[in-house]
């Protein structure tokens, strides 16, 4: 079947007539396998008042269409002509749209209009502006893509991407300040990411704007969101940070800390690597009297020569939301595609709080999040770190008091705060738990080696490329956990 492309410039893989027989293929292809009434398409060709001869004209350029497309292609029916031998991306466009609406999996309804909307080259219709059908035809196209936008969004408000969104939102509003829809969504994402006060100046914004230019106050849906905002109502929490919502896999490769890992109450994936066939059968073994007593385990034992693309491929199948590692080479933190967790293979918590050290970096809050997801499924508190005033740079209690506000907000976890010094003893001699730090590229500094050799668990964190529970999209004076002293990041 000939396909042609309507969502951007018009193109086609054969030679069609110029003129109105192109245009008329292009009014068809809007409309394909439906019958469109002659008189109608003798208007969208020449407006309100064509020509006498329209009619016959227009049967000249069916027959054009016909020599161009094949016999086949376009069906006379009363009242008119039905297009039936071509495809077009806006079929496609129409197709996947109306899947998504049914599919009730959120991830794979955004997955289907991420496919729609990569359709799109650019503005339909353009080669046709001066046909008078064009106009009305290129609003409506237009609308169904903002829509279909509009869809995209809410399902990925419902996958808790809330802080990736907030970009793409804020262009949208400055483009289309009168819609309300795209508004509602900027502000729940900035309330979402821990911007209250952005989310109700956009609100305000909003107002100003339709009262100014329209005469009326925003509609009841938005209102409602506002006071909803200003009453922090918890009905507006992300999906994802609701307790007991269940969030990604947990893949562990060459590491089996199920007892730190299993009240977290994720799918536990455990992975032993192996370089050659004669140990397969003895890493077997070993998974398996892991696996014995444990439900919510997987385990697989493989041969590999490529070790991290191994691991980036079971990260993403396994649609993992964390891979712990025993080793976390720098391009291993490049191409997963979640948060990766460098382990010294700890299983069990000790007494205490669990320890995250945190400046306020943005790479630091996946730490952190971490740090709480372990702090809560254990029943133990949470305590920030944060390094002490010296004449470099002031304390950082401020960091650690904005932390703790999100964590309560997000994760549902108080949490204590305490200065201490830099440098591995600083943490080391508050006793913890376990202890959850952040995991930066390259080779280790000798406060994280130190920290690895404690006798409690401890992960060093590094972000992936899934949006971060807790991040902000603005972040305080960074404080380096590098623990060496040194001045702020």
């Amino acid at each position: 079947m000939i396909e042609f492309r309507l969502l951007g410039p018009f193109e086609g893989p054969v030679t069609v007539p110029g003129g109105k027989p192109r245009a008329l293929l292009a009014r068809l292809l809007l409309d394909r396998g439906r019958v469109v009434a002659a008189d109608a398409l003798v208007e969208a060709l020449w407006g309100e008042s064509p020509p006498p001869s329209a009619p016959k004209v227009l049967q000249a350029h069916v027959s054009a269409l016909r020599k161009a497309l094949g016999p086949d292609a376009i069906e006379t029916r009363a009242p008119g002509y039905a297009l039936r031998g071509a495809m077009s991306d806006l079929a496609r466009f129409e197709e996947l749209t109306e899947r998504a609406r049914g599919e009730g999996d959120f991830a794979a309804r955004a997955k289907l209009l991420v496919e729609a909307l990569g359709l799109w080259r650019g503005d339909p219709l353009a080669e046709f502006r001066r046909e008078p059908f064009a106009e009305a035809a290129a609003a409506r196209l237009a609308e169904l893509r903002l829509d279909a936008v509009a869809q995209r969004i809410d399902a990925d408000l419902q996958l808790g991407r809330h802080e990736a969104l907030v970009g793409e939102l804020s262009a949208l509003v400055a483009r289309e300040p009168l819609r309300e829809r795209v508004r509602e969504q900027l502000m729940l994402a900035l309330y979402r990411s821990g911007r209250q006060a952005d989310a109700l100046n956009v609100y305000r914004e909003g107002r100003a704007r339709l009262v100014e230019e329209l005469g009326i106050e925003p509609g009841p849906k938005l209102q409602q969101l506002e006071q909803a905002i200003l009453r922090q109502d918890a009905a507006l929490a992300a999906p994802s940070a609701v307790p007991g919502a269940r969030r990604g896999a947990i893949v562990c490769v060459g590491v089996a800390p199920v007892g730190l890992l299993a009240p977290l109450g994720r799918e536990i994936v455990l992975v032993e690597l192996a370089d050659s066939a004669s140990s397969l059968d003895a890493a077997a073994t070993r998974l398996a009297r892991v696996r014995a007593g444990n439900g919510d385990v997987r385990t697989a034992v493989f041969t590999t020569s490529e070790p991290v693309a191994d691991m980036v491929r079971l990260a993403t199948e396994q649609e993992a939301e964390l891979l712990l590692v025993a080793e976390a080479p720098d391009e291993l933190l490049a191409d997963a595609p979640c948060d990766v967790g460098l382990t010294n293979g700890v299983g069990e918590l000790a007494e205490g709080a669990v320890l995250v050290p945190f400046g306020g970096a943005r790479e630091e809050w996946p730490a952190l999040e971490l740090g709480a997801w372990l702090a809560r499924a254990h029943g133990r508190p949470v305590r920030l770190l944060g390094v002490g005033a010296s004449d470099a740079q002031r304390d950082a209690s401020r960091a650690l008091a904005a932390a703790s506000l999100a964590l309560q907000r997000f994760a549902g976890v108080s949490a204590e705060t305490a200065l201490v010094r830099a440098g591995p003893h600083g943490v080391l001699n508050e006793g913890g738990a376990a202890i959850v730090a952040s995991l930066p590229r390259g080779e280790l500094d000798a406060t994280r080696r130190a920290l690895l050799a404690a006798d409690v668990p401890v992960l060093l964190v590094h972000g992936g490329l899934r949006p971060g529970g807790l991040a902000p999209d603005r972040t305080m004076t960074r404080f380096s956990w590098s623990l060496s002293g040194a001045g702020a990041a």
